[in-house]
């Protein structure tokens, strides 16, 4: 656009004068190394001539002991010496040889593009299970029990749990994520499990008699253990193992 043309050459002006000022150089001076003409220079400085090819800019750069980098609009990065040689050579080109390089490089562009999405790694969605679930109480929420959540496509997760309270602590955080699979848990895995309507993460063990125990992996918060008898009326429903580390059952109990 027109205004952001004139903004730009205000800025290289400004800029030429700051750098020629720092380095104690006069007009005339700076005219005289960089090879670039006074006349042509107070247009560049004073906003006059909008678009000053990369050949004179680079020369100007050069003589005030700058780099291109030195005058783009946000700093940009810095340009190599092949891509500077690129630029100046398309500067000297016609009209159409400067449509053919524009054409080529939207091509190119598109066609990294292309080849950037083919090499993002595929995704798939899995269930996202409640509000919370955990090392503390959960809040079941039947109205909308889970929520999509992606993961990459060669991921073994069948489903996912929201870890809620500091009991798992630190193998499953407070407010993480925690994946899992639709398999029974064996002893010493943890296991999301919904416990008399209480969503749950813990560590769980069986006896021989059917007895389940389940633990906290923080054991400081031994107070969130629960045993569940097998004769007992309590409900204990298992969505699945949760994928982690192993952990060995715990040896104060």
């Amino acid at each position: 656009m027109k205004i952001e043309k004139e903004a730009n050459a205000v800025l290289v002006g400004e800029r030429i004068n700051e750098y020629r000022r720092q380095a104690g150089m006069t007009i005339d001076e700076l005219a005289r190394r960089s090879g670039v003409s006074r006349g042509t220079l107070n247009k560049i400085v004073g906003g006059e001539t909008k678009s000053p090819t990369l050949a004179v800019m680079d020369a100007i750069a050069r003589a005030l002991g700058r780099t291109l980098n030195d005058f783009a609009e946000d700093g940009g990065r810095e340009m190599s010496d092949e891509a500077r040689s690129l630029a100046m050579t398309f500067d000297g080109l016609d009209l159409h040889g400067k449509r053919v390089v524009r054409s080529v490089a939207g091509e190119e562009k598109r066609r990294m593009a292309a080849k950037a999405a083919a090499e993002k790694p595929a995704m798939k969605v899995i269930p996202l299970f409640g509000n919370s679930f955990a090392a503390g109480r959960g809040d079941p929420d039947f109205g909308n029990p889970w929520e999509d959540y992606p993961v990459p496509a060669d991921s073994a997760a069948d489903f996912a749990v929201r870890v809620n309270g500091d009991s798992m602590e630190p193998y499953l955080p407070d407010g993480s994520v925690a994946l899992g699979v639709k398999r029974a848990p064996r002893d010493g895995e943890v296991a999301a499990l919904l416990v008399d309507g209480e969503f749950l993460c813990k560590q769980v063990c069986q006896d021989m008699l059917g007895n389940l125990y389940l633990f906290a992996l923080n054991r400081k918060r031994r107070d969130a253990d629960q045993t569940i008898a097998r004769d007992s009326e309590r409900s204990v429903s298992c969505f699945g193992t949760i994928l982690m580390e192993r952990v060995g059952l715990p040896t104060d109990v």
